[in-house]
């Protein structure tokens, strides 16, 4: 794997974390609003998330300190 592809895999998964996260914050009333349309998005952003992190976990082993650092920068 290069060095490139193991920095898009850790990019894709902070970025959709941050999406996940963010999504997350959304007060109620807003969601509420169009429930259908909220529940859609929220999916939609689970998934990337989630497909993010089954590429992380793909990693070669000499990339996981470069994904912990990225994943320690946005959690604390």
């Amino acid at each position: 794997m290069s060095e490139q592809l193991a920095r898009q895999i850790i990019d894709n998964y902070i970025v959709s974390t941050l999406a996940l996260r963010e999504s997350s914050a959304v007060p109620a009333a807003e969601a509420a609003s169009d429930i259908d349309a909220y529940r859609s998005e929220r999916m939609d952003i689970f998934i990337r998330w989630e497909n993010a992190k089954f590429s992380l976990q793909e990693l070669p082993h000499e990339y996981k300190l470069q994904a912990i650092q990225a994943i320690e920068q946005i959690t604390a």
